[in-house]
C-alpha cells in the first residue's frame, strides 16, 4: 500500500496541500529508541513495532499527526541505524498518522543516505530536525 503526500516542506517549513503553513512543535514527535527497535544488527523487536503501528493507527483514527523521533542511543554505525530506521518505516507504512521522521544529530552528516534510503518505498514522508541543516527539512 503505498500512500498519498499529505504534507510538503518548504524553507524549513511544514505545509499542507493546499498551501497552509502547519505549526510544528516538539510535542508532535512520536519518540522510539533505535534500542527498541532493534537489539542487535537487524535482529528486530516485531512485538514493539506492531504496538507502535497500533499507537499511530490510534492517532489515525483521531486525525493526529505526528512525526516519528528516534533516538540514536546504540553505539553501531549509522548505516546500522538507516537500516533499523527504514524496517521501521515499512512495520508502519499504512499509518497515515505518520508525516514523516526526524533525523538524529548523530546522523545528520548521514542525512542525505537516510532520506533516500527512507524514500525508496515512503515517498509520502517529510523529514525533521531541531537544527537547519537543509531547507528542505522541517525544524522543530
Amino acid at each position: 500500500m503505498k500512500l498519498e503526500r499529505l504534507f510538503e516542506v518548504k524553507n524549513t517549513k511544514l505545509f499542507d496541500l493546499s498551501g497552509n503553513e502547519i505549526a510544528v512543535s516538539a510535542s508532535m514527535a512520536k519518540k522510539i529508541k533505535w534500542s527498541e527497535v532493534e537489539s542487535e544488527a537487524e535482529s528486530y523487536n516485531e512485538d514493539f513495532l506492531a504496538k507502535l503501528r497500533d499507537e499511530l493507527k490510534t492517532l489515525e483514527s483521531e486525525k493526529k499527526f505526528v512525526f516519528i523521533e528516534p533516538e540514536f542511543d546504540k553505539n553501531a554505525p549509522a548505516e546500522q541505524f538507516i537500516t533499523a530506521m527504514n524496517h521501521t518505516a515499512r512495520r508502519i507504512k499504512d499509518c497515515v498518522s505518520v508525516i514523516g521522521f526526524a533525523i538524529p544529530a548523530e546522523i545528520s552528516e548521514f542525512k542525505d543516505n537516510f532520506i533516500e534510503e527512507l524514500s525508496k518505498k515512503h515517498q509520502q514522508y517529510c523529514y525533521f530536525c531541531k537544527k537547519e541543516i537543509s531547507n528542505d527539512i522541517v525544524l522543530y
